[in-house]
């Protein structure tokens, strides 16, 4: 590629055996596309927040996180439900092997490849989901259908290698939540902290300190400050903090400060009322 030239898509080299990233991208980068590679789950998580890419190259054999390959942990906390994977396979693995297949938007190469397969797979992926500026224009058509949203890339410079970027990680019943957030307003950090229990998994989006996003898991899911509102009662359960960059605009126009304060009265507000109910029925037996 020559200096002038226009780079071309980001792709992610996901595998926990060094030859196939080297090579991958030096096959990819010689065609000139923007690699990244990583050899395990969370340091592929963490560079495909800092930098989303276009296109994912990953093992099957990756150790799971939390029970789920990393993969679907990856598509729960990013806005990458249409970034295709192309899953490195063992020779004779079909798409009905692998959890978390999605049969639109995946492909599969077994290994070892040649080197004019690994790019028509990476071609063939960028074609099944086309470049997030195209569909935008699509879907600002008068009549198109709705089309399911997109990560927009944050560099355009490449980077060959990208540490995991877990700043922090802990369980509430060491650290309060609001204590947490405090800390992150206070270092202004941006990142997305995950906080999980058995049964609900939250997702809080910071720019520079402030909750600008939030999301709550449930039926029906619950977003913006009343997400927060709900989680800050959550006593036990645990958490991490993966740092990058988070896009979008700010859902949430309230500091960290407004949102413990109001949390603290609703939560105040709800233990009168139970004690009141609590009164009426004793007067009424």
């Amino acid at each position: 590629m020559s200096p002038t030239a226009k780079p071309k898509a980001r792709v992610l080299v996901v595998d926990n055996d060094p030859w196939i990233p080297r090579m991958a991208a030096t096959i990819l980068g010689q065609a000139g596309y923007l690699v990244n590679v990583a050899a395990d789950a969370q340091g592929a998580i963490a560079s495909a927040v800092k930098a989303p890419p276009r296109v994912i190259l990953s093992a099957v054999t990756l150790p799971a996180l939390d029970g789920r390959p990393w993969w679907e942990r990856l598509r729960s906390i990013v806005d990458a439900r249409v970034i295709p994977f192309v899953f490195l396979t063992a020779p004779g693995v079909v798409p009905g092997d692998i959890r978390g297949f999605l049969a639109e938007v995946d492909d599969c190469l077994a290994k070892p490849f040649r080197v004019e397969e690994l790019e028509r797979k990476v071609q063939d992926a960028l074609l099944r989901v086309p470049h997030p500026a195209v569909v935008a224009a699509a879907s600002a058509e008068p009549g198109a259908p709705p089309r399911p949203p997109m990560v927009t890339p944050v560099s355009t410079r490449a980077s060959q290698w990208h540490r995991p970027l877990l700043a922090l990680r802990g369980v509430l019943g060491e650290i309060g939540l609001g204590s947490l957030l405090v800390m992150l307003e206070m270092e202004r950090k941006s990142g997305i902290l995950i906080i999980e229990t058995d049964t609900a998994t939250a997702r809080f989006f910071l720019r520079k300190g402030h909750i600008m996003r939030a999301e709550l898991d449930g039926v029906p899911p619950v977003s913006g400050a009343n997400a927060v509102y709900g989680v800050l009662g959550w006593k036990e359960g645990q958490f991490e903090f993966l740092i990058g960059d988070v896009g979008g605009v700010d859902e949430i126009q309230t500091s960290t400060t407004f949102l413990l304060i109001e949390a603290a009265r609703r939560a105040d507000e709800l233990k009168e009322q139970a004690k009141h109910a609590e009164s009426v029925k004793g007067n009424s037996s």
